[in-house]
């Protein structure tokens, strides 16, 4: 263990949890992450970090701690924004503002990144190289890694290295678990439009019936999954929305359908693609009706690299100890905005672990009544530290 961190850990442990519970008692939606934005900027100037002042995104925080002498760039990364939910958790902290809470664990995140910038900057780490301390707005909509990108922060600061975390209540608190490659699923986004002949219910032969044909399509979209895919590989395509017609006796001209696609592995995606376009056109051609597909690519797979989980898992044994170090055995479906760094720089995710013995600490990330065990805070701090100050010095 690296006892100067553990010091700093015990002895700024009530602050960081104080600031955690004031954030998570004023939670933002994406991109009007404003109040959290001075929150973190006031808290970054209390520890004498100085924050980059042409981060020109209207929400968000990026600063940098400058070594003595020249080196490599780290990147780590927090997102700051809560999700469109009611809090029923019933802490005394809870969200303050209806509905709208912290049910993804990004009011940890952002303390536990803040407490990480104190130890370094008290113990005026790094040495050598420098660390970008990025506050990530819009996690939750997607639109947050791609706005950083886009405000050129990666190419003035080229980072070496990109470290995330996320909190997850599968993994007792106190832990981390790691994972080397496929982390989390690639998201795209499905519109599927059907367009037939309406008509009166009582005579569906004088009419090409876009419901049926739907219906046929989302069965078949299925089979995908069991048939053109290789069972090891992970997909799920769901169809989470349908619209169609308005009286219970009439046949609609069309109907619309909305889903998601989610991908492990993110060479699968062509081939997805193309399945589900062949099917829904193939489908409505044999029903005597038209389709429209319309396949938006979103989030990439986010893949860690070996070397940065390496890098992870020697600081997560040195100062947790080997036993609160676990490897995930498969990838999350979920996804991710941090694997657009991950495109432009090797870099991994971490998981946080937030369960202890109460059950609310055990259910599912965006669940309303989940609570985060706040050990979280300084566990994501404590492998941050460490992590930065090995691969740096």
């Amino acid at each position: 263990m690296n006892q100067p961190i553990q010091d700093l850990l015990d002895r700024y442990k009530g602050d960081a949890i104080s600031l955690r519970r004031k954030l998570h008692q004023s939670p933002e939606l994406s991109m009007h992450e404003t109040n959290t934005t001075r929150v973190i900027r006031e808290t970054l100037e209390q520890y004498g970090i100085r924050c980059i002042e042409d981060f020109s995104l209207p929400t968000g925080a990026a600063a940098i701690l400058e070594g003595k002498e020249p080196g490599k760039t780290l990147l780590l990364r927090a997102d700051i924004d809560a999700l469109p939910m009611e809090e029923k958790s019933a802490l005394p902290f809870a969200s303050q503002h209806s509905g709208v809470c912290h049910s993804c664990g990004h009011d940890i995140h952002t303390s536990a990144l803040l407490l990480c910038a104190r130890i370094l900057s008290t113990l005026e780490q790094p040495r050598r190289g420098r660390v970008i301390l990025l506050f990530q707005p819009a996690e939750e909509t997607g639109q947050g890694s791609k706005a950083v990108i886009d405000s050129g922060l990666l190419e003035r600061y080229p980072p070496d290295l990109v470290l995330g975390a996320h909190c997850w209540p599968d993994l007792p608190a106190g832990s981390v678990g790691l994972r080397v490659g496929s982390f989390m699923a690639a998201s795209d986004t499905l519109h599927i439009r059907v367009k037939g002949k309406g008509g009166h219910g009582a005579h569906p032969h004088k009419s090409i019936d876009p419901v049926v044909t739907a219906a046929y399509i989302i069965t078949q979209l299925q089979s995908i999954v069991s048939r053109s895919i290789d069972p090891l590989e992970s997909v799920v395509i769901t169809i989470g929305t349908l619209s169609a017609g308005t009286v219970n006796n009439v046949i609609p001209d069309e109907v619309q359908m909305g889903g998601t696609v989610r991908i492990a592995n993110g060479h699968m995606q062509p081939l997805v693609e193309e399945r589900i376009r062949t099917i829904c056109h193939s489908c409505a051609q044999a029903m005597g009706a038209e389709c429209e597909v319309d396949y938006i690519h979103g989030m990439p797979a986010l893949d860690c690299d070996t070397q940065a989980v390496s890098i992870l898992e020697r600081a997560a044994k040195a100062q947790l100890g080997e036993e609160r170090v676990a490897f995930l055995p498969r990838p999350s479906m979920g996804s991710e905005d941090f694997a657009r760094y991950l495109t432009l720089a090797p870099g991994a995710m971490f998981r946080i672990g937030t369960a202890n013995q109460s059950d609310q600490s055990r259910l599912p990330l965006h669940n309303a009544h989940i609570i985060f065990d706040e050990e979280a805070i300084t566990t994501g701090a404590a492998l941050f530290c460490r992590a930065a100050m090995d691969y740096l010095n």
